[in-house]
């Protein structure tokens, strides 16, 4: 089923795309990418292919890179899964081919590669947190933004880029520059919308949740659904469409994740460790 044009709209509205080289290290990909008209941050796939079992050609990687530098924002180096000595070997040898890959920092790695990437680049990405608890990386992440990627004020030494960042609750903590999430998708695949004011809500009618009181969109106090409702007509979108259509949802996520990213980058770029909590 086709977009409607506000939906349409709400796609190409999204000024910065994550695409994985896993996914489309056919040129045909990025050839529709190109004729889109869009410019992509490459991640290299390393994690994708590492889970079924495959490995990531890094000369392919880099000589990608170069065929298709028109259209490639930023490109991340090609990762060693488990093995941050790996990681350090390729971002120096992608470098000796002639490519500039944003260095890459993992979850619980030995911090003395942080401190290297730090002083030896202006941009940077923290990865390996998909599988790690909220709590677990609201600990490690006040660490490192204090102790390493903050000044004494706060103020970021660097930009950071987040890689698989699908907490709000992190996104908003931390004066991350960049981050990615493919939680739009997600949440989308499963019937769910999400609204920054209302959070993440139930609409389609296919939902397990679709008869569960207060669970989603048709069972919420009539005001509430009122509100809901009213906003989204307020905003261009059909609640029909994004209740049957999940190209409907899709396109409403990653339209509502831009407006939740450009509204973040109002607020004070810094980080404050004596915020314990920012949501009640």
């Amino acid at each position: 089923m086709k977009l409607s044009p506000r939906e349409q709209a709400a796609h190409c509205s999204v000024d910065n795309k994550l695409e994985s080289y896993h996914y489309i290290n056919k040129q045909g990909y990025i050839d529709k990418i190109r004729a889109a008209g869009d410019r992509v941050f490459l991640d290299s796939g390393a994690f994708s292919a590492f889970t079924l079992g495959k490995e990531v050609d890094i000369d392919a990687y880099c000589d990608y890179i170069h065929r298709n530098a028109d259209i490639i924002e930023f490109a991340s180096v090609l990762d060693g899964i488990g093995d941050p000595q790996k990681t350090y070997r390729n971002q120096l040898y992608m470098e000796s081919k002639g490519t500039r890959p944003l260095p890459c920092f993992h979850y619980g790695e030995d911090e003395r590669y942080l401190d290297w990437y730090i002083a030896h680049y202006e941009y940077i990405t923290i990865g390996g947190m998909v599988p790690i608890s909220t709590p677990q990386l609201i600990h490690w992440l006040d660490r490192i933004w204090e102790k390493y990627l903050c000044d004494s004020s706060g103020i970021p030494r660097l930009k950071v880029h987040g890689f698989g960042l699908t907490s709000e609750r992190l996104m908003k903590r931390y004066p991350w520059y960049s981050v990615d999430s493919s939680s739009w998708v997600q949440i989308g695949a499963h019937g769910n919308i999400f609204m920054p004011e209302f959070g993440t809500l139930a609409f389609s009618t296919q939902s397990p949740n679709a008869k569960v009181e207060n669970q989603h969109i048709n069972t919420l106090p009539p005001i509430l659904r009122g509100r809901v409702e009213s906003e989204l007509v307020r905003q261009g979108f059909d609640p029909d469409r994004l209740k049957e259509v999940t190209y409907a949802r899709w396109a409403y996520n990653a339209w509502a994740y831009a407006e939740l990213g450009r509204s973040m980058e109002q607020k004070p770029f810094r980080f404050d460790n004596g915020q314990q909590e920012l949501f009640g």
